[in-house]
């Protein structure tokens, strides 16, 4: 078991100590997701602790202290095992790479071309002293490691006296180095840019009047006011006015949208034009931007299986390369080859160019209205050869809407709506809902009811204009109140093998009319789902708790292979787990809390836009709009960024094994070799950011 000091050594190292002050160096220090100011404080906040000041760029802290044991003790078991909240909070990008030391490095190569000799080995020793220094600690360490590569190749070129090849090298290594930070750091600023930062402060209304308050102070049920050009910093409801919001951060969608009392909107969102007040719904960490937010951070510590792998196999390589390069300097003396064979490096290329792929694919899966949380997810979305979907609220729209209304015995189709909606009115289900919406849109004036009786499970019966009026299902109707229905048996069975339910309406004890009503699939479902065909998914099947005849009229519209019906939340995850058996890699596309157990049972869950707050949390992919072409979007984006990943890991270990092949044979120099491994790490780095960044397509 190791020691603490031990440990202590492998995280971090004391630069320098008197009494009560304490330098440490701690490559865990210049992590980019590490929250300077929050880190400082807490140490500072320690017993003991004077002052705290942090050199994130240089990995070093100092500090200043009681010089207690108990203080200094205190302040090591921090950098020993950093709280998890230093992490995460926000990718710091404050600080991007500059080019002063590659400015440096370029000023010494051009200098040796007209210094004395003796100057010139002098400055070029300096100047990759550097270099030098990191792999001697990294073999200090134990670990054969890229910096002991890079090392041992500049060491080889100076000791044989090669100035200007040496500072080419190290040239190429500086220069190299701060593309490679810029190309990450630019992939990181785009996935970052998808939120927007809150304000500070908002306005709010308090009893007619409006006051000004920290953002953090705003609580629920609050009314917050926003204007022209102003960020919405809370999830919520319209209580008055109108505007033009622009939601592209949040849903992708180009266009502000038009936004009026009894509306929603998020926050991150901001307004184009106008000017609303806000009944704030969801606020702080709960809020929409807080959660995306959440999402990212949290998405980029994952890596995929083939970034792993292309880790792992990029730690292996670089022993082999260095026991190569030390094999050939000690069978034929030649400082020369083996310097070459020394510059060629696979890990960069292996390890920074996954890492950019994914950032900058899971950026253009956001633009076009997907969170995808992490690399996993990512390759998994592109891996999934069966989809399976939940009927209600992802496949159709998840609320009713009257499709047929047919009438008999002398009544016309207006009576019949007109009588059921009058007896619907004082109920809230989707049913009545549906009803209510059909004949306002055909502008039907519905009278007032009375002496209402709702009979769960069955219908209604009331009386509208003396009559009375009968709605409900075919049991209620013809069994429970012996009404003769024979009349509607032929348009019945009709609607029935439609997939539509049907409500019975009579009066006066005569059967008056049928009002057909269906879950309306959404306008984009059959597009969508013949994307996901093209792009490679072998397998669509639905889940759903409804009766069989809804479930096969949906399958013959939208072209499903698979349908199961009158399902429990828990039959769900058995089948995920029986496809999963099989050998399929499955996704699962859910909107409600009884579908969190498949979200999780699934390779990648994926949740609507509308869905509960536990399927989000559950899910793997979120979906920003309620446009099912972002899911078939989702789907192209990843196969796009796994198609880069496997691209450039065969060109990496191609290009790089042949400039190992002719650096062993002597046929190029260390220069050339330095210029071939840093040449195409940075090309596929470009085409790795280039290639990634896919905009939605529209489909005509």
């Amino acid at each position: 078991m190791k020691s603490v000091e031990t440990a202590r050594e492998n995280r971090f190292e004391i630069a320098h100590e008197i009494s009560g002050r304490i330098r440490i160096f701690s490559s865990f220090l210049s992590d980019p997701y590490i929250d300077t100011r929050y880190l400082e404080a807490y140490i500072e906040g320690l017993p003991g602790v004077e002052t705290v000041r942090l050199n994130k760029m240089a990995g070093c802290i100092v500090v200043t202290h009681d010089d207690e044991p108990d203080t200094r003790t205190s302040i090591l078991e921090i950098l020993e095992n950093p709280p998890r909240e230093f992490f995460c909070t926000q990718y710091d990008l404050s600080n991007p790479p500059d080019l002063t030391n590659t400015f440096k490095v370029g000023a010494v190569l051009f200098a040796t071309f007209f210094l004395p000799w003796r100057l010139k080995a002098i400055l070029s020793w300096i100047t990759a002293a550097p270099i030098i220094s990191k792999g001697i600690k990294s073999l200090f360490a134990g670990k054969i490691t890229v910096d002991i590569l890079d090392a041992s190749a500049v060491a080889f070129t100076l000791l044989r006296r090669d100035y200007f090849a040496g500072n080419a090298i190290v040239l190429l290594l500086t220069f190299g180095e701060y593309l490679e930070g810029l190309t990450e750091y630019r992939s990181n600023r785009l996935l970052l840019s998808l939120y927007k930062h809150e304000s500070d402060v908002v306005w709010i209304e308090v009893e007619g009047v409006e006051i000004e308050i920290p953002v953090r102070d705003v609580r629920i049920g609050d009314i917050v006011i926003c204007g022209y050009g102003e960020l919405i910093s809370v999830d919520g409801v319209v209580a008055e006015g109108a505007a033009a919001v622009n939601q592209a951060s949040i849903t992708g969608e180009p266009l502000p949208v038009d936004t009026t009392v009894g509306d929603e909107v998020f926050s991150g969102t901001f307004i184009e034009e106008g000017r609303i007040k806000i009944k704030a719904n969801r606020v702080g960490a709960e809020a929409t931007t807080a959660r995306i937010s959440q999402y990212i951070e949290k998405s980029l510590n994952n890596k995929s299986i083939i970034q792993t792998e292309s880790s792992a196999l990029a730690d292996r390589l670089v022993p082999l390369t260095f026991g190569m390069g030390i094999a050939i300097l000690a069978v034929t003396g030649d400082f020369r080859r083996a310097s070459a064979v020394l510059t060629v490096d696979y890990s960069c290329a292996l390890k920074l160019v996954s890492p950019v792929a994914v950032k900058t694919g899971m950026n253009s899966a956001a633009k076009g209205g997907v969170i995808i949380k992490g690399a996993p997810a990512l390759e998994a979305v592109a891996r999934a050869d069966t989809f399976i979907f939940d009927k209600t609220g992802t496949l159709t729209k998840g609320s009713p809407e009257v499709t047929d209304v047919i009438s008999f015995n002398g009544s016309t189709a207006k009576e019949v709506l007109s009588l059921a909606a009058a007896a619907e009115a004082h109920y809230r289900h989707p049913a009545a809902a549906a009803i209510l919406e059909e004949a306002g849109r055909r502008k039907i004036t519905v009278s007032q009811a009375a002496e209402c009786d709702f009979i769960v499970a069955h219908g209604v019966s009331a009386f509208v204009n003396s009559f009375n009026v009968l709605v409900g299902n075919f049991h209620f109707i013809a069994e429970d109140e012996g009404i003769d229905c024979s009349v509607s048996e032929a348009s019945a069975g009709k609607l029935l093998s439609q997939g539509k339910s049907l409500l019975y309406v009579a009066r006066e004890e005569k059967l008056i009319g049928l009002i057909a009503v269906r879950d309306i699939v959404r306008p984009e479902a059959a597009a969508a789902l013949n994307r996901l065909k093209a792009a490679g998914v072998k397998r669509l099947v639905v889940l759903t708790g409804d009766q069989k005849e809804s479930a096969e009229a949906l399958a013959r519209e939208l072209g499903l292979d698979e349908i199961h019906w009158k399902l429990l939340p828990e039959d769900k995850g058995d089948i995920i787990e029986q496809l999963q058996e099989q050998g399929h890699v499955v996704a699962f596309v859910g909107d409600g809390v009884n579908d969190a157990p498949a979200l999780v049972k699934a390779d990648v869950g994926i949740s609507m836009p509308g869905s509960a707050d536990l399927a989000k949390e559950s899910a793997h992919v979120v979906l920003l709009n309620e446009d099912l072409t972002s899911l078939a979007f989702s789907r192209e984006v990843s196969q796009k960024v796994m198609s880069v990943i496997r691209k450039n890991f065969y060109m990496t270990l191609s290009i790089n094994s042949f400039a190992l092949l002719f650096a062993v044979f002597g046929f190029v120099s260390p220069l050339t070799a330095a210029l071939i491994h840093n040449c195409s790490t940075i090309g596929l780095l470009g085409y790795a950011l280039k290639a990634t960044s896919v905009k939605p397509r529209i489909d005509e």
